[in-house]
C-alpha cells in the first residue's frame, strides 16, 4: 500500500476558502463606523512574528526503483516545527477597497523525513529542510468593529535542501552509504502563497495578528543510480532512475506589528 500522510491539500482548501470569503466581504465600503482605534490607510508598518510550520512533502518513484516494480510509487512525508521572521508592509486607500502590500521573511526548524521509499527494507531515507522562506504579497482588508479582516496572496522564495539517502547492507559486506543511488540537492525554489487573517489594536500604533498561509513550491527532479549501471525497474534499459519530489508548506503566526506614518 501507499504510505499516508496528512496532505498539505487540507491547508490549501481551508485558506482557499476563508480567502474567498474575505475578498468577498472586502469588496465595497471597508470602513466600519465604530469606536475603535483608527487606522492610517496610508501607513507603514512593521514586525515580527513566532508560530508553527507544517512541511509537507511527496516523493515519487517514477520507474519502481526503490520499491522494485511499482513504478509512480509516492510516499508523504510531513513534520512540524517552529518558525519566527519578521515582516514589512505598507497600505493604500484607493477610494473603493483598502489594500496592502507586505514582504516577510521566515526561519526556524522546517524539515520532515521518511524511510518509506523502499518499504521492504526500510533503507532509502528521503529527507527535505527549509532553510528559509521569504514572500511577497498583496491583498485585500475590509474591518468589522474593532478588528481588520484580510487575505492575500503573491510570489513566495524558499532555500530548500532535498535529499534520498540509500544505505547498503548485507551478510558479506559493511553497512554503507551508496552515493551512485543518494543524492543532496539544494537550491532556491520560486513558488506562491495565499493567505488570510485577523488583526486587532492593542493601542493607537501596535497590532496584534493571527493569520494562516499556504505555499506551494511544485515539483523538481532528481535522480539516483546516477551511473546507469542499474535498471529502474523490470524489463527497463540501465539509465539513471528519476524521482519527483514536491514540496509544499503550511503556516499559522502571531504577529505583533507597529504603525507608522508615512
Amino acid at each position: 500500500m501507499q504510505a499516508q500522510a496528512p496532505s498539505g491539500s487540507v491547508w490549501r482548501c481551508a485558506i482557499l476558502v476563508l480567502a474567498t470569503l474575505l475578498i468577498l466581504a472586502g469588496v465595497g465600503p471597508a470602513r466600519a463606523e465604530s469606536g475603535a482605534v483608527p487606522f492610517d490607510w496610508t501607513e507603514l508598518y512593521a514586525g515580527g512574528f513566532a508560530g508553527v510550520g507544517l512541511a509537507d512533502n511527496q516523493i515519487v518513484d517514477i520507474d519502481g526503483f526503490a520499491n522494485w516494480g511499482r513504478p509512480g510509487w509516492s510516499v508523504d512525508y510531513d513534520k512540524t516545527g517552529g518558525v519566527g521572521g519578521m515582516l514589512l508592509g505598507k497600505r493604500f486607500d484607493t477610494g473603493l477597497i483598502p489594500l496592502r502590500v507586505e514582504l516577510d521573511a521566515t526561519f526556524g526548524s522546517l524539515s520532515a523525513d521518511t524511510n518509506r521509499l523502499d518499504p521492504r527494507d526500510l533503507d532509502e531515507t528521503a529527507r527535505s529542510k527549509y532553510r528559509w522562506i521569504t514572500t511577497a504579497r498583496a491583498g485585500l482588508e475590509h474591518t468589522v468593529g474593532p478588528v481588520t479582516l484580510f487575505a492575500s496572496g503573491g510570489l513566495a522564495l524558499a532555500r530548500i535542501a532535498n535529499a534520498v539517502t540509500d544505505i547498503d547492507f548485507g551478510p558479506d559486506m559493511p553497512t554503507r552509504k551508496d552515493p551512485d543511488d543518494s543524492f543532496s540537492q539544494t537550491s532556491t525554489e520560486v513558488g506562491w502563497v495565499v493567505g488570510a487573517g485577523i488583526e486587532a489594536p492593542l493601542s493607537e500604533v501596535w497590532t496584534l495578528r493571527l493569520e494562516g498561509s499556504y505555499l506551494d513550491f511544485g515539483w523538481g527532479g532528481h535522480e539516483v543510480n546516477r551511473s546507469g549501471n542499474g535498471r529502474c525497474g523490470p524489463g527497463n534499459p540501465r539509465r539513471p532512475c528519476p524521482y519527483r519530489i514536491e514540496n509544499t508548506l503550511g503556516l499559522i503566526r502571531l504577529a505583533i506589528i507597529r504603525r507608522f506614518d508615512w
